[in-house]
């Protein structure tokens, strides 16, 4: 195959493959469905292998459409870096792709001194629920944990301690109150509390019913433990801010290790790019300034 004469078919089929859609691909490229479709059915009768396979009432990419995309994705990525380069561009972007808890506790108050450090620079936040996969595509940089990919730099911003917490209002009422989990598959349920119980010595943490509540991100958590629907187990990055108010109250100052622990993750080769450079840098400038004592310790600090 030789690609100079199907660069359009190749181009076609990296925009569709992120998406999953004909129409958004359509649109980014600024043609016709049926252009997207033709150039796909061209790619295909070229490759000789199924690309994208129906999937509910949208597509999905087949076992030798994933491989090919893998491929091309990073390869596009790396042809609008080198022309916003040759064209000489003023801006760049950066693409960060981050857990929710971790953005709204720790990133977004920090926001304003990146912003003013590099006003030359499009941070887009992009947060995502489940760890993403490590790709150009996705992202130009990740806070996740370290990456069983190869050819990836990761920097550790934060070891992630779970601390118990309830509203101050409940903890006021000294009356029994609920647990909220954060496990919810069949077999775990629960876990995170018994685990604290044998981590602490805090047998009595733990609901007398055996019956659960539930949430399946720590912001929805801490958000029920606002509501007084119970106490959650939380990271201490995320209760902290709450403490020092006096909205929260902590049941036990012991932190239990989760060994799920935040780290920056940038592609080893993408490194000394502008944009890529002044994040990590940045990152580690605002480390630096926040104490790094132990989680017991910092959390006396706040406790009320």
């Amino acid at each position: 195959m030789d690609c100079r004469h199907n660069l359009r078919a190749l181009h076609t089929f990296e925009t569709v493959s992120r998406h999953l859609s004909v129409a958004a691909a359509a649109e980014e490229l600024g043609v016709t469905q049926s252009a997207v479709s033709h150039q796909l059915r061209l790619l295909g009768e070229i490759v000789g292998e199924r690309l994208f396979q129906k999937s509910g009432r949208g597509i999905a990419l087949t076992e030798a459409g994933r491989d090919l995309a893998r491929r091309l994705q990073p390869a596009f990525a790396e042809i609008d870096r080198s022309l916003a380069e040759a064209i000489g561009g003023t801006r760049d972007r950066v693409r960060l792709a981050i857990c929710s808890s971790f953005a709204q506790a720790w990133l977004v108050p920090r926001l304003h001194s990146f912003y003013a450090a590099h006003p030359e620079i499009d941070l887009q936040i992009m947060m995502y629920a489940q760890d993403p996969e490590l790709t150009d595509a996705t992202g130009d940089a990740f806070v996740t944990t370290p990456p069983k990919d190869r050819g990836y730099h990761a920097q550790l911003l934060w070891p992630e301690y779970l601390v118990p917490v309830v509203s101050s209002a409940v903890a006021s009422r000294k009356r029994s109150f609920s647990f909220i989990t954060t496990e919810l598959q069949p077999g775990k349920i629960g876990s995170d509390w018994l685990a604290y119980a044998r981590h602490s010595g805090r047998v009595d943490l733990s609901p007398v019913d055996g019956r659960w509540l539930f949430a399946s991100h720590y912001v929805i958590a801490l958000d029920m433990v606002r509501e007084e629907l119970g106490a959650a187990l939380i990271p201490d990055f995320l209760a902290e801010p709450e403490l020092r108010a006096g909205r929260l109250t902590l049941l036990d100052g012991a932190g239990l290790p989760t060994q799920e622990d935040y780290h920056l993750c940038i592609k080893e080769s993408r490194r000394s790019e502008p944009g890529l450079e002044a994040l990590m840098r940045w990152f580690k400038q605002e480390l630096g300034k926040t104490e790094r004592s132990a989680p017991r310790e910092r959390l006396k600090l706040v406790q009320p």
